[in-house]
Protein backbone atom coordinates (compact mmCIF):
# COMPACT_ATOMS: atom_id res chain seq x y z
CA UNK A 1 0.00 0.00 0.00
CA UNK A 2 2.70 2.61 1.06
CA UNK A 3 6.16 2.71 -0.18
CA UNK A 4 9.20 2.93 1.87
CA UNK A 5 9.55 5.68 4.11
CA UNK A 6 5.91 7.25 2.98
CA UNK A 7 4.22 6.93 6.59
CA UNK A 8 0.40 5.52 6.81
CA UNK A 9 -2.14 8.06 8.11
CA UNK A 10 -4.80 5.75 8.86
CA UNK A 11 -3.86 2.59 10.16
CA UNK A 12 -3.88 3.04 13.86
CA UNK A 13 -6.94 4.64 13.48
CA UNK A 14 -8.94 2.39 11.11
CA UNK A 15 -11.76 1.84 14.05
CA UNK A 16 -12.90 5.00 14.44
CA UNK A 17 -12.49 5.80 10.94
CA UNK A 18 -15.22 3.23 10.07
CA UNK A 19 -17.24 4.12 12.71
CA UNK A 20 -17.69 7.30 10.53
CA UNK A 21 -17.84 5.83 7.67
CA UNK A 22 -20.68 3.83 9.19
CA UNK A 23 -22.55 6.89 9.32
CA UNK A 24 -22.07 8.94 6.56
CA UNK A 25 -21.42 6.83 3.55
CA UNK A 26 -24.66 4.97 1.80
CA UNK A 27 -25.26 1.77 2.56
CA UNK A 28 -22.65 0.92 5.23
CA UNK A 29 -23.93 -2.44 6.02
CA UNK A 30 -23.09 -3.90 2.38
CA UNK A 31 -19.00 -2.80 3.07
CA UNK A 32 -17.52 -6.01 3.32
CA UNK A 33 -13.75 -6.19 4.61
CA UNK A 34 -12.29 -5.93 1.02
CA UNK A 35 -14.00 -2.77 0.05
CA UNK A 36 -13.19 -1.47 3.31
CA UNK A 37 -9.48 -2.13 2.84
CA UNK A 38 -9.69 -0.90 -0.06
CA UNK A 39 -10.86 2.19 0.53
CA UNK A 40 -8.31 2.87 3.13
CA UNK A 41 -5.95 1.99 0.09
CA UNK A 42 -7.24 5.24 -1.83
CA UNK A 43 -7.22 7.37 0.94
CA UNK A 44 -3.77 6.63 1.73
CA UNK A 45 -2.09 7.30 -1.63
CA UNK A 46 -4.20 10.61 -1.54
CA UNK A 47 -2.93 11.95 1.55
CA UNK A 48 1.56 10.19 0.88
CA UNK A 49 1.71 13.61 -0.80
CA UNK A 50 -0.08 15.75 1.95
CA UNK A 51 2.11 17.83 4.36
CA UNK A 52 3.41 16.10 7.54
CA UNK A 53 1.33 18.66 9.58
CA UNK A 54 -1.94 17.44 7.61
CA UNK A 55 -1.69 13.47 8.22
CA UNK A 56 -0.96 14.85 11.84
CA UNK A 57 -4.16 16.63 12.35
CA UNK A 58 -6.29 14.28 10.75
CA UNK A 59 -4.98 11.55 13.37
CA UNK A 60 -5.58 14.08 16.11
CA UNK A 61 -8.97 15.04 14.67
CA UNK A 62 -10.07 10.83 14.75
CA UNK A 63 -8.06 10.18 18.30
CA UNK A 64 -10.54 13.26 19.63
CA UNK A 65 -13.44 12.01 17.80
CA UNK A 66 -12.82 9.00 19.11
CA UNK A 67 -13.01 10.30 22.26
CA UNK A 68 -15.23 13.17 22.70
CA UNK A 69 -18.20 10.99 23.18
CA UNK A 70 -16.89 9.49 26.35
CA UNK A 71 -17.43 12.77 27.82
CA UNK A 72 -21.34 12.42 28.17
CA UNK A 73 -21.77 8.28 27.78
CA UNK A 74 -18.65 6.68 29.30
CA UNK A 75 -18.05 5.29 25.79
CA UNK A 76 -15.95 6.00 22.43
CA UNK A 77 -17.41 6.51 19.39
CA UNK A 78 -16.30 3.29 18.27
CA UNK A 79 -18.18 1.64 20.68
CA UNK A 80 -21.31 3.61 20.60
CA UNK A 81 -24.82 1.76 19.11
CA UNK A 82 -24.89 3.22 15.48
CA UNK A 83 -27.84 5.40 16.11
CA UNK A 84 -25.89 7.44 19.28
CA UNK A 85 -22.68 7.48 16.67
CA UNK A 86 -24.70 9.82 14.21
CA UNK A 87 -26.65 11.67 16.75
CA UNK A 88 -22.82 12.27 18.16
CA UNK A 89 -21.71 13.14 14.51
CA UNK A 90 -24.83 15.15 13.71
CA UNK A 91 -23.80 17.30 16.83
CA UNK A 92 -19.91 18.10 15.62
CA UNK A 93 -21.34 18.68 12.33
CA UNK A 94 -23.50 21.65 13.98
CA UNK A 95 -20.77 22.46 16.35
CA UNK A 96 -19.59 26.34 16.77
CA UNK A 97 -16.51 25.28 16.27
CA UNK A 98 -15.24 25.44 13.05
CA UNK A 99 -12.79 23.13 13.52
CA UNK A 100 -14.63 20.35 14.46
CA UNK A 101 -17.17 20.73 11.65
CA UNK A 102 -13.87 21.55 8.98
CA UNK A 103 -12.33 18.01 10.29
CA UNK A 104 -15.73 16.50 10.16
CA UNK A 105 -15.90 17.46 6.56
CA UNK A 106 -12.45 16.44 6.07
CA UNK A 107 -13.32 13.14 7.26
CA UNK A 108 -16.05 12.31 5.61
CA UNK A 109 -14.95 13.72 2.04
CA UNK A 110 -11.57 11.08 2.34
CA UNK A 111 -14.13 8.41 2.83
CA UNK A 112 -16.50 9.47 0.38
CA UNK A 113 -13.56 9.44 -2.16
CA UNK A 114 -12.45 5.67 -0.85
CA UNK A 115 -15.72 4.67 -1.17
CA UNK A 116 -16.84 5.76 -4.95
CA UNK A 117 -12.88 5.31 -6.43
CA UNK A 118 -14.15 1.46 -6.59
CA UNK A 119 -15.55 0.04 -9.38
CA UNK A 120 -17.75 -2.73 -7.75
CA UNK A 121 -19.49 0.80 -6.26
CA UNK A 122 -19.88 2.49 -8.91
CA UNK A 123 -21.41 -0.63 -10.98
CA UNK A 124 -23.94 -0.87 -8.05
CA UNK A 125 -25.14 1.74 -8.06
CA UNK A 126 -25.48 2.12 -11.75
CA UNK A 127 -22.77 5.13 -12.43
CA UNK A 128 -21.86 4.70 -16.03
CA UNK A 129 -19.39 7.80 -16.35
CA UNK A 130 -18.58 8.51 -20.00
CA UNK A 131 -16.01 10.43 -21.13
CA UNK A 132 -18.90 12.37 -23.07
CA UNK A 133 -20.24 13.21 -20.41
CA UNK A 134 -24.44 14.18 -20.56
CA UNK A 135 -24.28 14.12 -24.39
CA UNK A 136 -23.47 10.56 -24.65
CA UNK A 137 -27.15 9.85 -24.01
CA UNK A 138 -27.87 11.44 -27.02
CA UNK A 139 -26.42 9.21 -29.23
CA UNK A 140 -24.33 9.76 -32.18
CA UNK A 141 -25.33 12.68 -33.72
CA UNK A 142 -23.94 14.68 -30.84
CA UNK A 143 -20.34 12.63 -30.88
CA UNK A 144 -20.19 13.31 -34.74
CA UNK A 145 -20.70 17.20 -33.66
CA UNK A 146 -18.39 17.28 -31.39
CA UNK A 147 -15.01 16.11 -30.26
CA UNK A 148 -13.44 15.68 -27.23
CA UNK A 149 -10.66 17.82 -28.58
CA UNK A 150 -12.57 20.51 -29.94
CA UNK A 151 -15.58 21.59 -27.94
CA UNK A 152 -18.53 22.39 -30.43
CA UNK A 153 -16.89 20.58 -33.13
CA UNK A 154 -14.30 23.39 -33.72
CA UNK A 155 -16.62 25.93 -34.58
CA UNK A 156 -15.87 28.54 -32.46
CA UNK A 157 -13.18 30.81 -33.25
CA UNK A 158 -10.49 32.01 -30.43
CA UNK A 159 -11.10 35.45 -28.82
CA UNK A 160 -8.01 37.52 -30.08
CA UNK A 161 -5.59 37.29 -27.04
CA UNK A 162 -5.94 41.31 -25.98
CA UNK A 163 -9.66 40.94 -25.75
CA UNK A 164 -11.50 40.32 -22.80
CA UNK A 165 -14.89 38.92 -22.23
CA UNK A 166 -17.81 40.33 -20.19
CA UNK A 167 -18.95 38.11 -17.84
Amino acid sequence: MNGPGIEPVLSSLQAPLRAIGSVVLPSPEALDEEVWLEAEAIMERALASKPSGIKRQIRLFLRLVNFLPVLTTRRTLVKLPVERRAAFLHRLHRSPLMPLRRGLWGIRTLLFMGYYNQEPVRRGIGYGADPWGWTAHFGDQLREAETPDSPGGGTEEPLPEDEEVDS
